[in-house]
């Protein structure tokens, strides 16, 4: 493609910079006039372009020289230089620092996509996150350090996955490192909050806080549960939330024994705070980072919900206020896994004084036949209370028992006064009753009996499942109620309602994603789980990269030149347009049509020069025009009044001068009828 043709402003600056000779020569060169190639005389284009070097350096010599002659001139030329250099230094300067910003940004971009770093006030002081750098590794102490490495002899000795930073932790779980951060980010203040917290009732009086883990988080527990906590073997005295461990077992021990002792620790899950989570992890072998990335996830913000001006807030406490919730799947093994040494501390004082040692969850119990029954009653539970305290516990005050042979012994809700735990006996009539009740309104549609459990109205389905319960604690005592169950679920009616109620519990069970099982066998393989109208698990959106930051100069540059292809675009299109028009039979427009369109034409460039130009060119002459204009309107003004000898004049002429300035309206025509209305 061939070069533009040059506009006559720039071909006379390129004669004002060399000569006449040798622009006229580069022109007949450019349109094939005086060709290039070899075998043409070069004398006269080489003494040309030497004649154009010598004037230049003639016109800078001059220049020079018209500067040093005049100081003044002299002085306004360095002033203007040392701007010059000092605007092209701030320029060079501020693009060096935009581009170090977007350096470090970049850096910053890259290295949250593989490290956690910040996760929120009070989390992360000691925390050290992946591989550190030279200036890092100077910055951190070297006990710090020790607390980032994780002690891999000691996870494979459990068979734990080895995990060295939240990198690997997030990629094990199979979600990316922003999800695990927006999981585990502890924020005093937040729009969103990871649990659903609801109350139930307690048998004893009041409500239980239950905290259910959304299903985002819900996900990363049950990793968590299954390929951490799980594989760590609890203490043998423990029985509660164990896979081949039941009420059943943790009461077995305490059946015929003369003497039952109950104890319960107060608010058992949330006295477990944050920093004694983190232990667990600690004391598995993790270092500090994914230890505490670990206690984030098991653990709860507990925060109250508040509306300010219209939009939801959550308002928590510090990180260290965090506490393990009651309602996440990983709660009850922390549990059995921080209360370890106080198992083994209670079983060797209750093997010292001739006692059995059982815990389910909070209730623990103790049991004894003979002289440690009679004797060592009072020392136990001195000790027991101050082990308790020792460990961090609170013993309940109100749910301290202790139950001789003589009456009633139960342990975690079954009776253990005979020689295996049962069911009481008051249970066991209200439920023969129920299923009386039961099967007479189901003969009879006319009868008004109902069935009733602890005050509402009991179904059928339930029935069975309290028979099935009383059957599997004592298969004998259970036998009779459970064939009453199953006679009575044998109604067509009764069958229909039960598939229903069936339905619903699986409706229930999908709703968020899949059933229950599958979910937790997905979350804990490091997979996501998929909806059950087949659309893949929410995955959250990429980081934007960021974008270098332009200076004013380089965005004015930007403006210039796309305002330049504008207007090459709209002229290329005007030429296409003249051309159809010949095309088409169109015959050259007229002398007032053509001088319109000049007109319009000259309209848009004096527009468009004057709302983007830049400080130099052709404009600097027009405010120097419209000063002139000014002034002289202002002597006319002052002589007119003079004339006239009346000030009123002069005042009210120069007002509208003014007026006429600003509003840049400064027309002759404009001024002398201002001058006429006065």
């Amino acid at each position: 493609m061939s070069n533009p043709q040059p506009t006559r402003a720039e071909i006379y600056e390129r004669i004002a910079q060399s000569s006449k000779q040798e622009v006229i020569l580069d022109e007949m060169q450019r349109l094939g006039f005086w060709p290039k190639a070899e075998g043409q005389p070069q004398l006269a284009a080489e003494l040309i372009h030497r004649e154009g070097e010598l004037q230049r350096e003639l016109s800078e010599l001059n220049q020079q020289l018209g500067v040093r002659r005049d100081p003044e001139r002299a002085l306004r030329e360095m002033r203007k230089q040392r701007m010059k250099n000092a605007r092209e230094k701030r320029e060079t300067t501020k693009r060096e620092q935009a581009k170090k910003r977007h350096e470090r940004a970049l850096a910053w971009h890259a290295r949250r996509a593989s490290h956690v770093g910040y996760l929120g006030p009070g989390v992360s002081a000691a925390l050290v996150d992946g591989p550190l750098t030279q200036q890092e590794q100077e910055q951190t102490s070297r006990r710090t350090r020790d607390r980032a490495i994780p002690d891999l002899p000691r996870l494979a000795r459990h068979g734990l996955p080895a995990l060295s930073s939240a990198a690997q932790l997030a990629e094990s779980m199979g979600v990316s490192v922003a999800e695990l951060r927006f999981l585990s980010f502890h924020r005093e203040v937040a729009r969103t909050h990871h649990y659903h917290s609801f109350t139930l009732p307690k048998k004893t009086g009041g409500e239980r806080l239950i905290s259910a883990p959304m299903p985002r988080l819900k996900r990363a527990q049950y990793w968590v549960l299954d390929n951490v906590l799980n594989k760590i073997p609890a203490h043998e005295a423990a029985h509660g939330f164990l896979a081949g461990r039941s009420i059943i077992s943790n009461a077995a021990p305490h059946a015929g024994q003369d003497v039952v002792i109950n104890l319960d620790v107060k608010d058992f899950f949330p006295s477990i705070a944050f920093a004694r989570i983190k232990g667990v992890f600690r004391q598995l072998g993790y270092g500090e980072g994914v230890a505490t990335v670990l206690a984030l996830l098991c653990s709860e913000n507990r925060a109250q919900a508040w509306q300010v001006d219209g939009e939801r807030l959550f308002v928590g406490g510090k990180a260290r206020e965090r506490v393990l919730p009651q309602g996440a799947p990983t709660s009850p093994m922390v549990t059995n896994l921080l209360c370890r040494r106080m198992d083994r501390r209670l079983q060797g004082l209750a093997r010292q004084l001739g006692f059995v040692y059982t815990r389910y969850a909070d209730d623990l119990t103790f049991s004894a036949s003979g002289e440690a029954a009679r004797d060592h009653v009072g020392k136990l539970l001195g000790r027991v209370r101050w082990i308790l305290r020792d460990e961090g516990f609170t013993p309940h005050p109100d749910k301290e028992r202790v139950m001789r042979k003589g009456r009633r012994q139960e342990v975690t809700g079954l009776v253990v006064n005979g020689p295996s735990p049962s069911v009481s006996r008051k249970t066991r009539r209200r439920l023969r009753a129920a299923l009386h009740r039961a099967s007479r309104s189901a003969a009879d549609a006319s009868t008004s009996t109902q069935a009733h459990w602890q005050g509402q109205q009991a179904q059928p389905s339930q029935l069975l499942g309290l028979a099935q319960f009383v059957h599997q604690i004592n298969a004998r005592q259970g036998r009779q109620l459970l064939a009453d169950a199953q006679q009575l679920m044998r109604s067509p009616l009764d069958r229909a309602n039960d598939a229903l109620l069936a339905a619903s519990r699986q409706d229930q069970r999908s709703a968020s994603s899949s059933s229950p099982a599958s979910f937790r066998a997905l979350a804990a393989a490091g997979r996501a789980p998929v909806r059950t109208n087949g659309e893949p698990w929410w995955q959250p959106a990429a980081a934007l990269e960021p974008v270098l930051e332009q200076t004013d100069l380089q965005r004015r540059e930007a403006r210039q030149l796309a305002r330049h292809g504008a207007s090459s675009a709209s002229g290329a299109s005007s030429n296409r347009r003249s051309s159809s028009d010949s095309h088409f039979g169109r015959g050259p427009q007229s002398g007032s049509s053509r001088q319109e369109d000049q007109g319009n034409a000259s309209g848009r460039f004096s527009f468009d020069d004057a709302a983007g130009r830049d400080d130099q060119g052709a404009s600097k002459d027009k405010p120097a025009g419209r000063l002139g204009t000014y002034w002289m309107q202002m002597v006319i003004c002052f002589v007119m009044g003079s004339i006239l000898h009346n000030r009123l004049i002069t005042i009210f002429a120069m007002i509208a001068v003014i007026v006429l300035y600003y509003m840049r309206r400064q027309r002759w025509d404009v001024f002398m009828g201002v001058l006429v209305g006065l």
